[in-house]
């Protein structure tokens, strides 16, 4: 009796509590569950289960009468720069917020600019006077045409020559060869042949007192200061009173030589009315990627030896082939800086094997090597890389972007320019001191970052920038170009920067400090600029969908699910984003690593889906891209598929083509 007394008690008490928890919840207006993130785009709500939502629906007043008196609770403004945004808020806890457009931009006049001597002009342009958006860009304009051999002329290794004991007469055989040189590449005449040797002019020196091997000397510092000159040959016709400057075959015919001096004035023309600026590392770094991306390293037809063809070594190769080998980078680089008035060296010596580079002084008047062959990286990042562009000696070169550990490697430490020698076929000059310290500007540098809006950029290259992180709750529609110091850059990649390298990892961003709540990111749309997208870096737990523009060439998406353009590769799953089941398509044989990785990747079952059903009969998982693509030869994570069902909901199955069920 005494236990029946007791249970009875307390079922008593415990109805009780239940008819006052319900009395709270009546006074409360079922208000006690409803909390407003400041963001009412249907994040919080969207992606829970349908018990969850019936939950929420419970919460709500059930007056079938009431109608939502929205009062405005936050706003931010338009500008020119981004639209604004109003959130409203009901007492009922309902939540809308309103799109504000964008304001037009301020324009503003920049007037046209004569040139005057060698300072180039400038065409009419406007800006905005508010965000310093470039709406008409200024054009340079050149006074001079692009016929003139001397605007591409050097001069290191004639001043080299004046510090030797016999400058005088040196120089004067220079001068000699320099006339007969400037004659041939402009007066349309052929070179005289006799058997296999074809002869431009031959030059005495015998009232000069020179030796044979001081006028070879002299023959081959002239080599180095004429990149414009690519007919002279690299065979020598002499005795001990006169040299024979001599040309290739391929350029023997002043027709032959016509039709590729109009190329290279063309094209001369094209590099630097897009390349210049009043800055020389900015010149110096458009020059370096213009030219990168118009050549591909020559290779003969086994794909791995170095082109042997004279053009591969010239200037030709840039500007006629389209391919070329160290000599056509370090050549061309040097004709264009030339042409810019930018003091410039061109460096040969040992790096693995015999090389070519180039020293450039820039805007501080210290010298800095940079090495366009080596940076050129056609299966890495966007096809260029930056290791080697404008270093000091000690500056660490080794693996400066990806995720790589590497030992430190500096310029030197695999580059040896070859040294002094004064006479002979050996010739060459001594190079000047380099700078001591990084290159810094208060121009636009490589990995300057910047905000727009809510989001951070970092300068990636000429005219290009890389987003870098998002730093605010909502929807996200990352722009094509951005303005910054004046310029219009294009965004070209999205990616972590990590201690000034570009490398794997979210963009995600914390709240109030490190480790503390993400930003709650929606929907990501991408514009049709971008070409990389560095593995991981849209990893946000509150993720729901990724649009992609349909004219890029890369990316597309499906359903909000990122993929390679061809689909072949599923790149992001997003975290949030509703549903249980998903089907791939057979064209799909790889799953990117952290295809369905969260942001904090070591927390499972994050997606919600149970069932994941593959549409080819061979799916790789865990493929990393590095910037190297999905070359699934070159880089897969271990215990892949395990990774994905940690990522997936708990018990989730993933389904083979015919229908089994991996384990």
């Amino acid at each position: 009796m005494k236990l029946i007394k007791i249970f009875t008690f307390a079922l008593l008490f415990a109805m009780m509590l239940s008819l006052i928890s319900c009395d709270i919840e009546s006074l409360l207006g079922g208000a006690v569950d409803e909390v407003d993130d400041g963001y009412s785009n249907g994040l919080g709500t969207e992606n829970k289960d349908d018990g969850d939502k019936k939950d929420e629906e419970d919460k709500k007043p059930q007056d079938p009468d009431h109608v939502c008196d929205y009062k405005l609770v936050s706003e931010t403004q338009a500008s020119c720069e981004s639209a604004g945004i109003k959130n409203y808020k009901c007492s009922c806890g309902e939540t809308k917020n309103e799109t504000v457009a964008k304001l037009p931009h301020t324009e503003v006049i920049d007037p046209e600019v004569a040139p005057n001597g060698n300072t180039p002009g400038k065409t009419e342009g406007k800006h905005c006077s508010v965000c310093g958006f470039v709406i008409v860009k200024q054009e340079y304009i050149f006074a001079s045409d692009y016929l003139t051999p001397e605007k591409y002329d050097g001069d290191y290794a004639y001043k080299s020559l004046l510090k030797l004991d016999k400058a005088e007469m040196l120089t004067k055989l220079y001068e000699r060869i320099d006339e007969a040189a400037d004659k041939f590449h402009t007066d349309g005449v052929d070179a005289t042949k006799k058997e296999d040797i074809y002869t431009v002019a031959t030059i005495n020196y015998s009232d000069l007192g020179i030796t044979s091997d001081d006028a070879i000397a002299v023959w081959n510092a002239y080599k180095f200061d004429r990149p414009l000159y690519y007919w002279i040959s690299g065979r020598i016709s002499y005795d001990s009173n006169k040299i024979d400057l001599l040309c290739d075959e391929d350029y023997a015919k002043a027709t032959s030589r016509a039709a590729l001096n109009s190329k290279i004035y063309g094209g001369v023309k094209e590099f630097i009315e897009e390349a210049y600026s009043a800055s020389k590392y900015n010149t110096a770094l458009a020059l370096h990627d213009l030219i990168i991306l118009s050549i591909d390293y020559a290779y003969e037809s086994d794909g791995v030896t170095p082109e042997d063809a004279v053009w591969a070594h010239n200037i030709i190769g840039v500007f006629d082939k389209g391919y070329g080998v160290c000599e056509s980078y370090a050549k061309t680089f040097q004709l264009l800086l030339n042409y810019c008035e930018i003091d410039n060296i061109f460096v040969s010596g040992w790096a693995n094997e015999a090389h070519a580079w180039n020293l450039i002084q820039l805007d501080d008047g210290e010298w800095y090597w940079c090495d366009l062959t080596w940076d050129d990286t056609p299966e890495f990042m966007w096809g260029i890389s930056y290791r080697y562009f404008c270093v000091t000696d000690t500056e660490n070169v080794g693996w400066t972007d990806g995720p790589f550990t590497m030992l430190p490697a500096t310029f030197i430490s695999n580059h040896t320019p070859y040294g002094r020698v004064d006479t002979g076929i050996e010739f060459n000059y001594d190079l000047p001191a380099r700078a001591t310290a990084k290159f810094d500007s208060a121009e636009i540098m490589l990995k300057d970052t910047f905000d727009i809006g809510n989001l951070t950029f970092a300068v990636a290259g000429y005219n290009s920038v890389q987003l870098v992180a998002i730093n605010s709750n909502g929807n996200v529609t990352i722009p094509a170009t951005v303005t910054y110091k004046g310029e219009t850059l294009n965004v070209i990649s999205i990616g972590k920067l990590h201690n000034g390298q570009f490398y794997t990892g979210s963009i995600a961003t914390y709240m109030d400090g490190p480790y503390t709540e993400q930003y709650t990111v929606g929907v990501i749309n991408i514009p049709a600029s971008v070409i990389l997208i560095w593995d991981d870096a849209l990893n946000f737990d509150s993720l729901t969908a990724i649009n992609v523009d349909s004219a890029n060439e890369v990316y597309t998406s499906v359903d909000g699910v990122l993929f390679s353009k061809d689909l072949s590769v599923l790149i992001k799953y997003p975290t949030a984003k509703a549903g249980t089941e998903y089907t791939l398509s057979e064209k799909t044989t790889v799953i990117a690593a952290g295809a369905f990785s969260s942001f904090y990747s070591n927390t499972p079952n994050m997606i919600k889906l149970a069932k994941l059903y593959l549409g080819a009969a061979d799916v790789e998982a865990g493929v990393r891209d590095y910037g190297y693509g999905y070359d699934s030869g070159k880089y897969v994570e271990d215990d892949a598929w395990a990774k994905i069902f940690k990522a997936l909901a708990k018990n989730a199955v993933i389904y083979a083509k015919d229908g089994s069920a991996l384990e």
